[in-house]
């Protein structure tokens, strides 16, 4: 009488099911996570070069091609992945006497993302990274 009842109850793919439903959410945390991490790298590498590029600029001011060697040394210094890629800008506050100023050097770099999910949260895939660097030439 109540054979029916056992074909309700009947539960074998419920786990699919409940695995189907949070798949989604769960591929969008991971992918959210890589992308995450490859964007903080990529920015702790940026600054980094702008760092490195502005040190190299206040040791080295009175060198002739001083620029040349600012842009060798953050280029040097930068991974990989973004050395194509990175714009530099060099700006000396007193250009006539390099040694009595500031030096600023700007790194802007644009990195591709790895997951498409960051397309979500970025307008397409390319991310544009930036530091910028002032220290007091010695």
């Amino acid at each position: 009488m109540f054979g029916f009842l056992k074909k309700i109850k009947n539960e074998e793919g419920q786990a699919l099911v409940e695995f189907a439903l949070v798949l989604p959410l769960l591929l969008i945390i991971v992918c959210t996570i890589i992308d995450f991490g490859w964007v903080f790298y990529h920015n702790i590498s940026i600054n980094n070069c702008s760092r490195e590029g502005a040190r190299y600029a206040v040791v080295n001011s009175e060198k002739e091609n001083r620029e040349f060697y600012i842009r060798e040394r953050i280029m040097a210094t930068a991974p990989d992945s973004i050395k194509g890629k990175l714009e530099v800008e060099i700006v000396f506050s007193d250009a006539e006497n390099p040694s009595n100023g500031d030096v600023t050097v700007k790194v802007t770099g644009k990195i591709q993302a790895l997951t498409p999910v960051a397309g979500i949260f970025f307008r397409g895939q390319e991310i544009t990274l930036t530091s910028q660097t002032t220290m007091k030439v010695e």
